[in-house]
């Protein structure tokens, strides 16, 4: 599903005209409209609407058209019947030049439609999913169990199994295939009443322990039944990643590090990854190290070394900050190298690289993530950062908004809460700020390094016993900390980094 900044949970922030042509365009994408037909149908001008795509979508309206045609086109060739053909597809959808599609199919999915075709035939015919679909060793197997309708006029929603199958296709470190073969199933009821009003009803079981892992339910409206089936697939991917990623960390814990495959020492330094603490990702590294070399062509092993590696150079975990930097580069450009539409090997390289200040191929990598999945939480958390080392506060502030808004449970929402802290540093609005940084604090104890922005940030906004008992914290772990190594540190803007200095400074750390 096309996400828009913000995506379907933040449309309300977008003007009347945007949110109309989006739903004009994510209605029937394969209809031709015109930018004079689509501005006439939301009552602006062509130059209005394209100027408000712009700013907050990111866009154009044809832009997020072909994107959506692309979409509903894989969706079709991985959910089709098994008599349908690239040409039929590609043309439901509005492409008329089959050999342009293909270029640009293999461009963003890196595969061919005829390919995609393949697999998913070898899938129905053989109920295993062939190793070339295989993403990496040893994934997750996901199936959708059909779904039971009860009530009048149910069935009107029938879609919403394609849907969701469409929606974990993009989480392309699940395998999804029929359910027989799946470890995670998925089953659903979908309720109809006779006042029209719908209600989806989704559990996850884990076969092998016989457990349900996760459930929800949805309630919407029967006339409104496409958006509802689009909103519960959505929102059911990304609470399905979560809760079999969760799943598999939890099993992957259970045993020692010598009883496990790449996919499950992968799984197992996950939280030590995450913790941003010097002795955790030491062992994430020592559990990814044997990771790659157990399964050298998976591309999630070393995009998250190169994560580890540029935390480490970040945040004073070493004495040689240099190297961790350039080492993350050099992962991260392994991952790439080997990725094949993974969204989060590319928000993790994008991270990496902007720990590295590597600001332009960071960029790329998180643009990608979110033409991937547009509810790639750790996209949109990351690039926020991207925002604050070039100075775009407003910006920043929004997209770690949407990343708290897509997953409210992330373990890296901590991440948000100190980027909004340093868009409104970044801004001048230093109370705000500390304010901030003060929660972040509070959600990740470990992070003491927090303190060299929230020390500051109190101190500029007159707080000076928060700042002074902030900078006891910080020098307390790092007593040999200098302004120079903070300001090397991260690539914030100079006028932030200035800011940054004289607060330190004033508290009493050395040049």
């Amino acid at each position: 599903m096309i996400r828009h900044k913000g995506g379907k949970l933040a449309q309300s922030a977008l003007p009347h005209d945007v949110r109309k042509a989006l739903d004009l365009l994510e209605a029937d994408p394969g209809r031709e409209l015109g930018i004079k037909a689509l501005a006439a149908a939301c009552g602006v001008a062509p130059r209005t609407l394209q100027k408000h795509f712009r700013r907050f979508v990111g866009r154009s309206p044809h832009e997020v058209q072909w994107a959506l045609r692309m979409e509903r086109a894989r969706r079709d060739l991985l959910t089709g019947p098994p008599d349908a053909s690239v040409t039929d597809i590609a043309l439901r959808w509005g492409f008329r030049h089959l050999g342009r599609f293909a270029v640009l199919y293999r461009r963003r999915y890196d595969e061919s439609p005829s390919a995609t075709l393949r697999h998913r035939r070898s899938v129905l015919g053989r109920g295993r999913v062939p190793a070339s679909v295989q993403l990496g060793a040893e994934r997750p197997l996901v199936g959708v169990l059909p779904f039971t309708f009860t009530g009048p006029d149910a069935r009107r929603a029938a879609v919403i199994v394609e849907e969701i199958a469409a929606a974990l296709s993009c989480k392309r470190w699940l395998a999804i295939v029929p359910p027989a073969s799946a470890r995670y199933r998925l089953r659903g009821t979908i309720q109809a009443d006779v006042a029209g009003r719908l209600r989806a009803v989704t559990m996850l079981i884990d076969i092998s322990t016989g457990r349900y892992i996760w459930a929800e339910r949805w309630d919407g409206e029967l006339e409104d039944s496409f958006a509802f089936q689009e909103r519960v697939a959505t929102s059911l991917a990304s609470a399905i990643e979560r809760s079999v990623r969760d799943a598999e960390i939890v099993l992957a814990g259970q045993k020692s590090a010598e009883e496990l495959n790449a996919w499950q020492l992968t799984m197992k330094a996950f939280p030590f990854a995450l913790s941003i603490e010097a002795q955790a990702l030491a062992r994430a590294l020592e559990l990814l190290e044997r990771a790659m070399e157990l399964a050298p062509n998976d591309a999630l092993p070393p995009a998250f070394a190169a994560w580890c590696h540029g935390q480490r150079g970040g945040h004073y975990f070493t004495a040689r900050p240099a190297v961790e930097k350039q080492k993350a580069r050099e992962l991260a450009a392994r991952a790439t190298r080997l990725n094949s539409g993974d969204p989060v090997v590319e928000a993790l390289a994008g991270a990496a690289y902007t720990l590295a200040h590597d600001l332009a191929p960071a960029s790329h990598h998180f643009d990608r993530a979110l033409a991937l999945d547009g509810a790639c939480v750790w996209a949109w958390n990351r690039s926020g950062w991207i925002s604050v080392y070039r100075g775009n506060a407003a910006e920043a502030i929004e997209r770690f908004q949407i990343a708290r808004t897509i997953a409210p449970d992330d373990p890296l929402n901590f991440f948000c809460t100190i980027g909004i802290a340093a868009s409104h540093f970044e801004a001048g609005h230093y109370d705000e700020s500390a304010r901030w940084f003060t929660r972040g604090l509070a959600e990740h104890p470990s992070a003491v390094w927090v303190n060299r922005f929230r020390a500051p940030a109190c101190a500029l906004a007159g707080r000076k016993d928060e700042a002074r008992q902030s900078f006891a914290e910080l020098a307390t772990l790092y007593p040999d900390l200098t302004i120079s190594q903070v300001r090397s540190a991260l690539p914030n803007t100079p006028s932030f980094l200035d800011r940054q200095a004289e607060g330190l400074e004033a508290l009493g750390m050395r040049p």
